[in-house]
């Protein structure tokens, strides 16, 4: 049993539809107005809540450029660089195996790089702590987060809580009934109407749990990318470039989450103002918001 969460920041994608807001800069690596890229204040957010040493950040050979003095330091957390970007299940999993071996008892806390939460507070707030408690205790194996909805909208992907954990009072931690991918606008209206949540894709997870579910449900993934993890230096490049030719992308909630049982989640509060910043107008919107904010 660790005492401390891991955690793992996925931070690999390309962020082509933002192009007309980014100029071609992931949103991940972007700042508006010399100020903090989206990926900093994901690293900020971790911060009080897992010791920057068993954070691991992964990107994409591409993205060595973005990684520059005009970031956050890097000092003690680790990188993991992707020869190309095949989806969130494959980074989290290359990410994950050298904790594995380390610590094979260990609870992370797996993050995307490129959303945005208006309130860190709520975030680092002792819900998730309480959280990474119940996973620590096997009251629970893997717990997803959503956030209350604003609006039916129709391009967010969608949780739909079931019954109460018992042993906590607090109901907005819940079983995860089912999942619903950007549905169709009478789908998101009912899905609102029902109490049903946003997914932000924060996961807490115990990690052998998630290794187990890997070898289910995407078998490729750990046969090509547990002998990379075996190598080292060169060779280790060299297997990894080759594997990751051969696989296809895999999505952690699509392939991983949603076919797996005895889920929960914890609903965040509409005030924690988070949202995925999927499409220019939601950027641009966001870093304005933040510029004057700032001003104040």
């Amino acid at each position: 049993m660790t005492e401390n969460p891991w955690s793992v920041v996925l931070a690999a994608g390309q962020g082509r539809r933002l192009s007309p807001v980014t100029g071609g800069i992931p949103k991940q690596f972007w700042s508006a107005n010399e100020g903090r890229s989206l990926l900093d204040e994901t690293r900020a957010r971790l911060a009080p809540l897992v010791p920057p040493e068993r954070t691991t950040v992964v990107v994409g050979q591409e993205h060595r450029r973005h990684l520059t003095s005009a970031h956050r330091p890097w000092t003690t957390e680790r990188l993991v660089y992707q020869p190309r970007d095949r989806g969130t299940a494959t980074g989290a999993l290359l990410a994950l195996l050298p904790v594995l071996v380390r610590a094979p008892g260990a609870i992370v806390l797996m993050t995307p790089s490129d959303h945005g939460t208006a309130e860190p507070a709520t975030f680092q707030a002792t819900t998730v702590r309480e959280v990474v408690a119940d996973v620590m205790s096997r009251r629970l194996d893997i717990v997803l987060f959503g956030a209350a909805p604003t609006r039916a909208g129709t391009d967010y992907g969608w949780i739909t809580p079931g019954a109460a954990c018992p042993w906590r009072h607090d109901r907005r931690l819940r079983r995860v009934a089912g999942f619903v991918e950007k549905p169709a606008a009478d789908v998101a209206r009912r899905l609102l109407a029902r109490g049903a949540v946003w997914n932000t894709m924060v996961v807490v997870v115990r990690l052998s749990v998630l290794f187990r579910l890997h070898l289910r449900h995407l078998p490729d993934l750990p046969a090509a990318l547990v002998p990379c993890a075996r190598a080292s230096g060169t060779l280790c490049s060299r297997m990894l470039s080759d594997a990751y030719v051969r696989l296809s992308s895999a999505d952690c909630c699509r392939d991983l989450l949603a076919p797996a049982d005895d889920l929960a989640v914890y609903s965040w509060p509409a005030s924690i103002g988070w949202s995925d910043l999927g499409t220019p107008e939601r950027l641009r919107a966001w870093f304005a918001a933040d510029a004057i904010a700032h001003v104040a």
